[in-house]
């Protein structure tokens, strides 16, 4: 099998590395072999991982046209202060300039994007938060139909020989108190069950 047939068998190499998790000679395969920057850039944005794009900067930093392939595509990827302070001084590279100001175009994009993100989720926090307090404050009713649960009598009688005191949760399931355990005053017995579902297992936190 002769070099071309041997080029032409490494993105099927790149491909099943990759899949097999090795990620790191699979882009060695396409920085050395293919010596293609901008496949070598596509594998790292699509694999999503820190320690690949160091060892592409590292491979590219002494190789101009590498460089020029990273200056123009990683700005919203990767910080470009991790690029830009390891070029060497006097390396020439083509484009330099209209490189840079992409990529401090494509960083400050990011930038915008993620603030604009981080204040919708704020907003959002805000308002869920306010529709939980505001829920929590309403009032829950007890008819005089309602029985506990646990007891099957009615919640409200008119006999004080037989009243009780009663715990109202949120979820409006009422109980008498000497009918509750002693360590369920704090969360419906009837949700902490229905929660855990059928056949589940352990003590319901």
């Amino acid at each position: 099998m002769d070099e071309c047939q041997l080029r032409g068998l490494i993105p099927e190499q790149v491909y099943l590395l990759g899949r097999m998790g090795d990620l790191k000679k699979a882009l060695t395969l396409i920085t050395t072999k293919l010596k293609d920057v901008t496949q070598a850039i596509e594998f790292c944005k699509d694999k999503n991982n820190e320690e690949l794009w160091a060892d592409l900067i590292k491979f590219s930093i002494d190789k101009p046209s590498f460089i020029k392939g990273l200056l123009h595509n990683i700005g919203t990827h990767v910080d470009p202060i991790r690029l830009i302070p390891q070029i060497q001084n006097g390396m020439e590279i083509p484009g330099l300039r209209d490189s840079l100001v992409k990529i401090l175009q494509d960083y400050n994009l990011q930038i915008s994007l993620r603030e604009g993100c981080r204040r919708i989720l704020v907003a959002d926090s805000f308002n869920l938060l306010d529709r939980l307090v505001k829920t929590q404050r309403r009032g829950v009713a007890v008819d005089s139909s309602q029985s506990c649960p646990i007891c099957q009598q009615r919640i409200i009688v008119t006999d004080l020989r037989y009243a009780s005191n009663v715990v109202l949760f949120h979820c409006k399931h009422a109980f008498h108190e000497d009918c509750l355990p002693t360590n369920s005053m704090e969360r419906c017995t009837i949700c902490s069950t229905q929660r855990r579902g059928p056949g589940s297992k352990g003590v319901v936190k």
